[in-house]
């Protein structure tokens, strides 16, 4: 089955938010690399968690559409975006539509005792975006008592 034929055999809410995945990917991933990391916090929003508490059961159908729709659209754009225009995109999406979620940014040291960064993005106890073993990063930007 060729891509188009996949995506023309999803539902018409899932097509649609691939396309918008597509879109937020692309926009996320220019704006990333046009801001510097001392400004993240007033360009992208609070970090850390912010929302407390589980995932309404209706909104839980929503955060799993979108999760999808990212990973579909990583396959099908250009120079596939990392880790933190992922969770930005899908953040923007779930705040279109009222689903409040929180963004994390953290480091950890490899082998070479290189820092290595990575961004997840979660609702609730459910993940977006970026997942790992969280217990491995040291949050690099701590949350903010704000919503995002």
């Amino acid at each position: 089955m060729s891509k188009l034929d996949t995506f023309l055999a999803l539902d018409k809410a899932d097509r649609l938010a691939t396309i918008e995945a597509m879109a937020a990917l692309l926009y996320c991933k220019a704006l990333v690399g046009s801001v510097s990391p001392r400004h993240w916090r007033s360009s992208f929003g609070p970090f850390g968690q912010i929302h407390q508490g589980n995932i309404a059961e209706a909104d839980l159908e929503t955060v799993r559409r979108i999760r999808l729709a990212i990973v579909r659209a990583l396959r099908n754009i250009p120079g596939a975006p990392n880790c933190l225009p992922q969770a930005l995109a899908a953040r923007r999406m779930l705040a279109r539509r009222g689903i409040a979620s929180d963004l994390y940014i953290g480091t950890k040291r490899n082998q070479d005792g290189i820092a290595k960064f990575h961004a997840w993005l979660k609702v609730g106890g459910e993940w977006v975006t970026g997942l790992c073993d969280e217990n491995e990063y040291r949050l690099f930007i701590a949350g903010d008592a704000e919503a995002a």
